[in-house]
């Protein structure tokens, strides 16, 4: 018998160790409710799947988190303090890294250019101790070593030299996530789809890493629409439909037949 999770307004679980709360979350567009008093709740150290049809808000209830989107109501909590996530920049401050549905690279760019992009360490040179450090350098070789643990970290053998363009496709989704590992304060990773340009062995490498991420106290919120792939690796599930909250559920007390059910009324 499955066992729903209820979230009821004004209800703190407090023996739970939650990394990030989005409690009651509405997000609007013209002529559409995105997001409805969404609740999602994510404890440190767990594989957490978000689940739904096409146009259940999901993305959107992503891009609020990661503040690309501001709701209309609602708030975020980080380790139980409320946090305003006006941009990205915020998001990244807080430890929210995300690995988005459509990749973000720049072609022309090599792996580790991409890895760093807009925080390149630098490096002084003799026109910058003059004129300051708007003209430093980069360093190309702390580049290489940043992008090479990020790229270990992940146990797959991308060439970090390469340049985007000429990569398999598989690969330039690894190099989207080697950047959200790189960031020395990673706490909550989402990813967005992820699996869908990744060929069988390749899928099995991330869930890897993503165990192995969930074994270090990292929260990942994992969106899909392959459910076998949620009851292999995933530890709880919240459902959305139409933009409204089904239900959060433990995975190993939710049948494949009943998350089918509640994905589609």
């Amino acid at each position: 018998m499955y066992k729903p999770v209820h979230i009821e307004r004004g209800v703190q679980r407090l023996a739970d160790n939650y990394v990030i709360e989005m409690l009651h979350i509405t997000k609007e567009f013209p002529g559409i409710k995105a997001n409805d008093d969404i609740t999602l709740q994510l404890r440190k150290g767990e594989i957490h799947a978000l689940l739904g049809e096409n146009g259940a808000g999901k993305s959107t209830l992503m891009s609020v988190l990661f503040g690309l989107y501001q709701p209309e109501e609602g708030i975020i909590k980080k380790d139980g303090k409320v946090v305003s996530i006006k941009d990205p920049n915020d998001a990244n401050a807080l430890g929210i890294g995300m690995v988005h549905q459509e990749f973000s690279l720049i072609p022309g760019f090599t792996a580790t250019e991409n890895i760093l992009l807009n925080r390149e360490p630098k490096k002084k040179s003799v026109i910058s101790e003059v004129f300051g450090p708007r003209l430093d350098t980069l360093d190309y070789k702390e580049m290489d070593n940043r992008a090479a643990k990020a790229i270990e970290k992940m146990g797959v053998a991308i060439d970090q030299k390469m340049v985007i363009s000429s990569m398999p496709v598989g690969h330039k989704q690894f190099t989207e996530i080697a950047r959200e590992l790189s960031k020395e304060n990673l706490k909550l990773l989402i990813l967005d789809e992820p699996t869908s340009s990744l060929d069988d062995d390749e899928v099995e490498k991330l869930f890897v890493l993503m165990r192995r991420l969930r074994d270090e106290g990292v929260g990942i919120i994992f969106v899909t629409h392959f459910l076998e792939q949620v009851y292999a690796v995933c530890d709880r599930i919240t459902v959305l439909r139409n933009g409204e909250l089904v239900g959060e559920y433990e995975t190993k007390d939710l049948p494949r037949v009943m998350l089918v059910a509640k994905m589609m009324g």
